[in-house]
Parts: structure tokens; sequence; C-alpha cells
């Protein structure tokens, strides 16, 4: 079974989460989690900052639906895709005049902690989603998933998928890509 939520919906179950060294807490919907591993839809408001120079241990990749967050400097946009690998400094986070929504996905239990890594910065991707990804036939292969995106024909019982469509504004997980506009984020999610 296939489970659609549309990201623009009046039933989602919105809940405040105060994010840590920040100026106030941010919305989110919970999509989905797997092991330590989850997926959530978040609204930081206009205004919305964390000042403090910190890093999170595990990845985090996200897509802007809507406005613009700024992390270290760079700025993203509507319509851009980041990931930002673990132990990446993150300094003044700020989200833009209209706020920011956006869907992020993260590998690990995202517990923020303060001051710089150690070891060299790791090297942040990001840009516009069909720039900076591999994109086949409107469908983006996301780059963190631990066991590899396959092809949707080779979807097997082994493993559920899900789906960001940005022009549909839905997230869907289930068994299979379901048949919607693209382009089409697609991330497998392997079973126990």
């Amino acid at each position: 079974m296939t489970r659609v939520v549309d990201l623009d919906g009046p039933g989602l179950d919105w809940r405040e989460v105060v994010m840590p060294a920040s100026s106030g807490p941010v919305r989110l919907v919970r999509l989905h989690a797997a092991g330590e591993a989850s997926v959530s839809l978040v609204r930081f408001p206009a205004g919305w900052s964390r000042p403090d120079t910190g890093h999170y241990p595990c990845a985090e990749e996200f897509v802007v639906l809507d406005g613009l967050i700024s992390v270290s400097g760079t700025d993203f946009p509507a319509g851009t895709y980041a990931y930002l690998p673990p132990s990446t400094p993150r300094t003044a986070s700020v989200a833009g005049p209209g706020g920011c929504l956006a869907v992020a996905w993260f590998s690990g239990p995202p517990a923020w902690k303060d001051g710089l890594p150690d070891g060299p910065a790791p090297r942040v991707v990001h840009g516009p989603v069909a720039e900076a990804l591999r994109v086949e036939d409107d469908v983006i292969r996301a780059r963190g998933s631990a066991s590899g995106v396959p092809e949707p024909r080779d979807l097997v019982s082994g493993g559920e998928v899900e789906v960001l469509s940005l022009t549909a504004r839905t997230w869907t997980y289930g068994s299979g890509v379901p048949d919607l506009p693209g382009p089409l984020l697609t991330r497998f999610w392997p079973t126990a």
C-alpha cells in the first residue's frame, strides 16, 4: 500500500519543535522514520535564525519547496537541493523574509553539536534540483540512500521507495514509484 501526503494539505499533523541554538521553534511534520534515519516536512517562520556555529554528526539532505533559507552564507531558494555530509559546519543560518518550507532527510539522529567539528569541512553539494543530482526520465536519484536507489522497474518486495514530486507537491511512501509528474526525487528504504 502506498501512502500519499499532500504537502500543502490541511490535515497535516504539524508540531512545534525547538531547534537547538535557534531563535525559536519551527513547525514539523514527520513523514517517515526507519532505524535512525528520518524525513520531515519543515516550516521555518520568517526571521527564524540560528546564529551559533555547530554541526550534526549525521548527513542531511533537503529540498526547498517555498521561500528561502541561508546556511553558512549560502542561499537555498525554492527549487534547490542540498546535501550536507556528516559534520558539515553551519554558521549564521537564517530563514528568508517569507520563511521557508523544506523536505529534510537525516541519515541519523539530528543531534546538534556546538562548535566546529574536528577535521576539514566536507564538501556541500547544492544547486537547482534538476542540476544537483542525476536526472533520468524525470526521476532524480537521491544520493543519501544507504542501499542505493534502484530503477523503479527493479523494486522488489525487500524495500520501499519514497517519492517527492516537486510538481504535484506530494510525498509518497510505498512499494513502487507512483505515476506523478516529474521531476521526482526518489529514495529507497530497505526493510528489515
